[in-house]
């Protein structure tokens, strides 16, 4: 397993992309979620609130060969942005979120699995999402099947979920309610959340 202190830091700028996972795919070899059938969101997004009236920041990936990781990055940072997630440094930021990402041979070919756990300001994990997908691939290297459409589709389970804990946790409640009066004051220039930063691994503190 590797050290977080080991994981990438080079920031990546966030960038809009469509969700490649969620459903079965019988034309791509990819089959997602837990047991492999259809997936429904984790959690139902609360009306009226979004998702970047409170920040996070990905603080560690352990489980990930360096080349998997690089390639994950940019495919988790478009599914945060397609969410309307803000990321921000891990000293300022409302949630933590630490992870870690597996891949191994099964029965059907090889079986990708993950588990994040976000932990709020004052170190509390609120939150465990787990989640797995099968992919059809030949023997060998498992890490060798996690390719681009992989990673897009489990950044997407990823953000899909996150996305809903955020709109239902009291932090982002409050955010999007106190910055209701002042969009409906000046609706032309006040925007309710926080602007998304650069997403990265960061480095243990």
């Amino acid at each position: 397993m590797k050290k977080a202190g080991h994981l990438l830091a080079a920031s990546l700028l966030l960038a809009l992309a469509p969700w490649l996972g969620g459903c079965n795919d019988t034309a791509g070899g990819l089959t997602a979620s837990t047991a492999d059938g259809p997936r429904t969101p984790r959690f139902a997004a609360r009306p009226g609130v979004r998702p970047s009236s409170v920040t996070v920041a990905f603080k560690s990936l352990d489980g990930v060969p360096p080349d998997v990781e690089a390639r994950f990055v940019p495919a988790m940072s478009a599914a945060l942005a397609s969410r309307d997630i803000a990321t921000a440094e891990s000293s300022v930021a409302d949630f933590v979120i630490m992870g870690h990402l597996s891949a191994y041979a099964a029965d059907n070919g090889t079986r990708v699995a993950w588990v994040w756990d976000v932990f709020d300001r004052k170190r509390n994990r609120r939150q465990r999402m787990d989640d797995g997908m099968t992919v059809r691939s030949a023997a060998g290297n498992p890490w060798a099947a996690v390719d681009e459409r992989v990673l897009a589709s489990v950044a997407g389970v990823t953000a899909d979920d996150l996305a809903g804990f955020l709109t239902n946790s009291p932090e982002a409640i409050a955010a999007s309610a106190a910055a209701a009066p002042a969009v409906a004051a000046a609706p032309a220039t006040a925007a309710v959340g926080k602007p998304a930063s650069a997403m990265s691994f960061a480095a243990d503190e």
